[in-house]
């Protein structure tokens, strides 16, 4: 066949449909792994939420409806007398001086954050690395902050500084402050150091630098590290009930453990104030979750 009769007679194609096309069980077989996987998700998150969702129960049930037995799970009438004990205790003024514990935490904490992630990241200085290292050895997530305290408790006794108003904002900021520059450097690494030399030709001293560039651009990582602190003094327990003695500066925590009495567990009152505890961090996250990915998330890939 010569070029003229190949042009005019153009080979049929032959389309390869056996080997390119994927076999049903390589459809079939990740949907039911992404099935068991979801399953075995929903059933640790009931496994989660079930002490949760009794304890709500419990706290709306009366004194003889909770030592029923069988216990009853919706066949009682509902009421707010175990909520009233806990506002007639004082429990909202132990609510209050939580807040201010953490929002006064939380303010420490980002102030000081920025400015120590700034200087780990952009300067160069002796044992830098070894610093910084020291700073992620004291997380008290890698360290444990109970091991802390019989030192901490020592020498706060020695220099009058127990049960203050002051007191468990400073130890919670030593313990959280860690945390939050290795979130806010993580979040510096993905920013150009070009941005910093502009600014420098510019005429931008490094304090410029950093509360007019560096600032802005890691918003998400501090609002991340903020709602960490937050939660985080929010749920502290063992350095609110050693260092605290007067029950008006008692943090919220030691103050729901009152609730268990010497002669026996007062069910009621104490699981409605443990609700009562649960619901602003539950908002919290409710209003913020994208934000926290957002932040932890942001030094992940570099720019």
């Amino acid at each position: 066949m010569n070029a003229a009769s190949a042009r005019s007679h153009p080979r049929p194609v032959t389309l390869q449909t056996g080997a390119a096309t994927p076999s049903k069980a390589r459809i079939v077989l990740p949907g039911l792994v992404g099935l068991v996987i979801a399953g075995l998700f929903m059933v640790l998150a009931g496994l989660n939420l079930l002490p949760l969702f009794w304890g709500m129960l419990t706290s709306l049930k009366s004194q003889p409806d909770l030592f029923r037995a069988p216990p009853v799970l919706f066949d009682f009438v509902p009421t707010a007398e175990n909520y009233q004990r806990v506002v007639d205790s004082g429990f909202l003024g132990n609510i209050r001086i939580s807040v201010f514990y953490c929002v006064v935490t939380v303010a420490s904490v980002l102030v000081l954050a920025l400015p120590a992630a700034y200087a780990f990241d952009r300067f160069d200085f002796p044992f830098r690395r070894a610093l910084f290292m020291l700073v992620v050895a004291s997380i008290p997530l890698s360290l444990g902050a109970a091991a802390l305290l019989i030192p901490n408790y020592l020498y706060f006794t020695r220099l009058g500084l127990t049960n203050s108003w002051f007191t468990l904002p400073l130890i919670y900021t030593a313990y959280q402050l860690p945390m939050a520059i290795w979130i806010v450097k993580g979040s510096l690494e993905s920013i150009p150091r070009e941005l910093d030399e502009a600014a420098i030709i510019d005429g931008a001293t490094h304090f410029q630098i950093l509360t007019r560039v560096m600032l802005p651009l890691t918003r998400p990582a501090l609002g991340a590290a903020g709602v960490l602190t937050f939660v985080a003094c929010w749920n502290e327990f063992v350095a609110g009930s050693v260092m605290i003695d007067t029950p008006d500066l008692r943090p919220i925590q030691p103050a729901i453990y009152n609730f268990i009495g010497y002669f026996g567990r007062e069910w009621g009152p104490l699981t409605a104030s443990a609700a009562l505890a649960i619901l602003p961090i539950l908002i919290a996250f409710a209003l913020l979750s994208r934000l926290i990915v957002s932040g932890l998330t942001k030094g992940s890939v570099k720019g």
